[in-house]
């Protein structure tokens, strides 16, 4: 009798799930802009009144279910940087795909509610993290890099040095972080031009690992770390176009002013801007700026013993390219005016172009060369041009 009355009762629940379940429609689609006919990822999508809804997926697509009693209201689309837009659900009823397109919009920021914008950035910035691995190439690779660096103190004439740098990365972006990079990158100095005579240990080193560390996305560090993203202070700049590409300019500002968060060791302040592909969420490009109370002339990462820099200022710029349908690091700009321990104002602008990328016949390379010691090579320097990005 128990087991009749059990069966009984599984037979009526099925029955009832069917009949609720036969009122109920699934919507299917997929969300572009309208100028680009590119997918838009995490747009909002409800039911007008209600608490229900979805958001679309980093392609665009999505599903939503309408229960029967509430197949007669609304449907409302909206997402920052576009139009806002509604539609009646019985117009989607008996479409089996369907397709909306919303219209970009210009914002002024006091229109957007700021928390809602800040949740929407740190989701766009935590996929782009997310996908380093699969938009970026992986190793082993090869990168012939231009190295540029010109000094000057106290206003007088600058001192140039250029160098050829030939880089090898075992794992390229594969699994990015600080200390990844650090261990699989490894270089060495084929050319070099010195205007001026080496004189002291600092003039013979050079800064490229300090450079190197502005690869945001090698080390998916600071603004690339999704676990830090609280931390930073989110706006959404605009939704424009960069290279033919569809981009987020999104600008932040450090809360927290440590090692992890800025990069530096004696932060005072850390502001940027990154731009992150509206196809892909690869990061196109990323500026910084940076105040440091003091340095140690080694590398802003690094603890100062003795003798620090003092009142340092920094402006890099990084940007990124593609190479076989992968992005990989293109160039970094860096603009640095700091005061010596022998209370001399410096400037130092540097940069780095890459000139090509190897990934099939690669080139090992051990260690790495801190020390511009290479002979100069006329030859090669006459029949050299300088990269222009």
């Amino acid at each position: 009798m128990k087991q009749l009355l059990s069966i009984t009762f599984i037979l009526l629940f099925f029955s009832l799930v069917s009949q609720a379940q036969a009122g109920i429609a699934t919507l299917k689609g997929k969300v572009i802009d309208q100028e680009t006919k590119e997918g838009i990822a995490f747009v909002s999508i409800g039911i007008q009144g209600t608490f229900l809804g979805t958001a679309t997926n980093p392609e665009g697509n999505f599903e939503i279910r309408i229960p029967e009693g509430n197949q007669s209201e609304n449907l409302y689309f909206s997402a920052i940087g576009f139009k806002n837009v509604s539609f009646p659900i019985s117009d989607f009823l008996k479409r089996p795909n369907i397709l909306i397109e919303l219209s970009p919009q210009s914002y002024h920021i006091e229109e957007i509610d700021v928390a809602a914008e800040s949740r929407v950035l740190q989701r766009i910035l935590r996929t782009a993290s997310e996908r380093i691995p699969q938009n970026y190439l992986s190793g082993p690779m090869n990168l012939r890099m231009y190295f540029e660096e010109r000094k000057s103190t106290d206003n007088e004439a600058s001192h140039t040095t250029k160098t050829i740098v030939d880089l090898y990365d075992t794992k390229g972006y594969a699994d990015p972080s600080w200390s990844d990079a650090f261990k699989n990158r490894s270089y060495q100095i084929a050319e070099t031009q010195r205007e001026t005579p080496t004189v002291a240990f600092r003039d013979a080193s050079n800064n490229l690992d300090e450079l190197l560390e502005m690869d945001v996305a090698r080390l998916s560090n600071t603004i690339l770390n999704p676990s830090l993203l609280n931390d930073f202070s989110l706006k959404l700049e605009a939704k424009t176009r960069l290279n033919g590409d569809s981009v987020w300019i999104i600008s932040y500002d450090a809360l927290k002013l440590d090692l992890a968060h800025t990069g530096s060791f004696y932060p005072t302040s850390l502001r940027g801007k990154i731009y992150i592909s509206f196809t892909d969420y690869a990061v196109l490009r990323n500026e910084i700026k940076l105040t440091e109370k003091k340095s140690n002339p080694q590398g802003r990462s690094l603890a100062v013993n003795s003798n620090p820099l003092t009142n340092t200022q920094m402006n890099v710029t990084s940007g990124y390219k593609k190479v076989d349908g992968k992005s990989v690091l293109a160039s970094i700009d860096s603009e640095k005016q700091y005061t010596s321990s022998e209370k001399q104002l410096i400037y130092e602008s540097e940069k780095v172009v890459v000139l090509n990328v190897e990934t099939k016949q690669t080139r090992k390379i051990n260690g790495r060369d801190y020390f511009a010691e290479a002979k100069s090579n006329e030859s090669f320097w006459q029949n050299f041009a300088v990269p222009v990005k």
